[in-house]
């Protein structure tokens, strides 16, 4: 009964959207909704995780640059799905799995022409990002590596207490292996 109820239920609310879109003189368009409110809406971005929804609020936490997009999720998903109606690549019925690796493969993309760096693939997961190596200074999810800096000398001459930092601190052996897991490093 419960079903029956429900196909009804959306039968109608089909009807209804139908019918006033004609009266307003627009179209029905029916899009793929997979991953479109953990989707970066940002063109230059396009970062897909699900780390990027918190409830309602949507925060676009791309580690590679500094895109700190914030919305509405809902707001966030009709603009991916206004833009995935000119997709050719997303059709209505491709699977999700497939819709996550071409949104993947269009960001690492856009990560390869932005950053300069030289995307290496080892394998794919059920992420396209992961199983990657990133040369010429990114690590896991892209962050720089964390290096110890040199405490500045305050007023009173006195140094302010620094962070313990997971990279050994060890003078040549320290920038010589700094500088190695800069230069390539897998996620």
């Amino acid at each position: 009964m419960s079903r029956l109820c429900s196909s009804w239920a959306r039968n109608e609310n089909q009807e209804r959207i139908t019918v006033h879109a004609y009266v307003g003189g627009s179209g029905i368009k029916t899009v793929n909704a997979a991953y479109s409110s953990q989707t970066c809406p940002d063109p230059g971005c396009g970062y897909v995780h699900h780390d990027n929804r918190h409830g309602d609020m949507f925060h676009c936490r791309n580690p590679y640059w500094d895109c700190n997009w914030h919305g509405d999720v809902d707001h966030v998903a009709a603009m991916n799905l206004l833009n995935r109606i000119k997709d050719h690549e997303i059709s209505r019925f491709t699977p999700y799995r497939e819709v996550k690796k071409i949104l993947d493969e269009r960001f690492l993309r856009r990560l390869e022409s932005r950053v300069g760096a030289r995307i290496v693939p080892l394998g794919t997961t059920g992420n396209g990002v992961q199983d990657t190596c990133v040369e010429n200074g990114a690590t896991a999810h892209g962050r720089t590596l964390s290096i110890p800096r040199q405490p500045k000398l305050d007023v009173g001459g006195v140094q302010p207490p620094t962070r313990p930092s997971s990279v050994p601190v060890d003078g040549a052996e320290h920038s010589k292996a700094a500088g190695e897991r800069r230069q390539k490093k897998c996620i």
